[in-house]
């Protein structure tokens, strides 16, 4: 367990709260489908062995985190400007959602990397110290209701991390990092509240771990530890069980158990060399027609390039066309749907040839 990043059972908002806060943890009919076929390359890795530390209750999990930063008290645009400034966060935030970090998240019901949806830093108010749960709440409710942050997306996969000013803290001081969720209007809103030390890295650090916990188990009821994973009550995450940092594009995060590797991992960029090139699978096409194939299970960090290339020269005309669909079925694998049109008076038989790029 990581110190001050336990995951409490937190009480229902008193009476005359404005919310109350839930426990913590801390294309396609009109083509025919002709054949699916797998990337010559899976992202599986194999597993250590010995039964998993984390499992699969059921419960919803963010497929893509969006995160959107807010940034709570007038302290954050006071002169001289704070250690580290709410820009210097952002930014690094941004880095470490586009890094190789969330890509080991891809076991757990394939979860991909989250991304940046914004940042706002809010001076009406200031956070009280010794703040808790149900108050940051209310005061994100408030400004969902102002306006002065969007609403969830359209498919729930928000994450509103609120970023206190320094020397700020929780009721209980132990805590400096937590995530959990309230309902508002029928809707679970995620949120995290992360605490500053003055220190970029530290924030860093408390920030990813949050991330990972929320993307897995945003609501306590998803990836879970087995009985006897975690020493504290609450939620058992993937980020409780684990205290190393690394460094990633420049910013330090936390290690987060992963089940396939049968430890606590900081995922890098595999290595790989680019371009790679292949031939996906071989198809024909009757005279003046279109068929479709699907082919899956492509990392959505890769960037794939396809070519139908005509297996028999015919000189003077052109002989195909074919346009690519995109399926995002999970957060980290893509399905591609290529659609190729025959425009010639005589059956063409192909090769689909894929181009991997590089990273995106």
């Amino acid at each position: 367990m990581t110190t001050g990043l336990a995951r409490p059972r937190v009480a229902p908002a008193a009476d005359g709260a404005a919310v109350a806060v839930a426990p913590s943890g801390g294309f396609v009919a009109d083509l025919l489908r002709e054949v699916q076929v797998e990337p010559l390359e899976l992202e599986a890795v194999p597993h250590a062995g010995g039964a998993n530390k984390f499992v699969d209750n059921g419960g919803p999990v963010l497929q893509v985190t969006e995160v959107f930063l807010i940034y709570w008290g007038n302290a954050w645009t006071a002169s001289p400007a704070p250690n580290p400034t709410s820009a210097q966060i952002t930014s690094a935030c941004s880095t470490m959602l586009a890094s190789s970090y969330m890509t080991g998240l891809a076991q757990y019901r394939g979860i991909g990397r989250g991304f940046l949806r914004g940042a706002a830093v809010i001076t009406s108010s200031n956070p009280p110290n010794g703040f808790t749960d149900s108050q940051v709440a209310t005061f994100l409710d408030g400004q969902l209701t102002a306006g002065t942050v969007p609403g969830t997306d359209v498919d729930n996969q928000t994450l509103y991390c609120i970023v206190m000013p320094q020397g700020i803290n929780s009721s209980n001081t132990s805590f400096i990092g937590e995530h959990t969720y309230y309902t508002r209007s029928g809707q679970q809103i995620r949120f995290a509240w992360i605490t500053n030390s003055g220190s970029l890295s530290g924030l860093t650090t408390i920030i990813s771990h949050e991330v990972v916990e929320s993307a897995t188990d945003p609501e306590g009821s998803a990836f879970l530890g087995v009985a006897g994973t975690c020493s504290q009550g609450g939620w058992c995450e993937i980020g409780d069980i684990c205290s190393t940092t690394s460094t990633l594009d420049g910013v330090t995060v936390q290690s987060y158990w992963s089940d396939q590797a049968g430890s606590c991992v900081v995922p890098a960029w595999p290595a790989r060399t680019y371009p790679r090139v292949g031939v996906q699978w071989t198809g024909t096409v009757p005279a003046r027609s279109s068929r479709r194939w699907f082919t899956f299970n492509w990392p959505e960090w890769e960037l794939v390039d396809w070519r139908m290339l005509p297996t028999t020269p015919r000189p003077g005309a052109a002989q195909l066309s074919w346009r690519v669909a995109l399926e995002r079925a999970s957060g980290n694998y893509l399905t591609y749907w290529i659609t190729v049109t025959n425009l010639t008076e005589q059956d063409v038989a192909f090769e689909g040839r894929y181009c991997v790029l590089g990273r995106i």
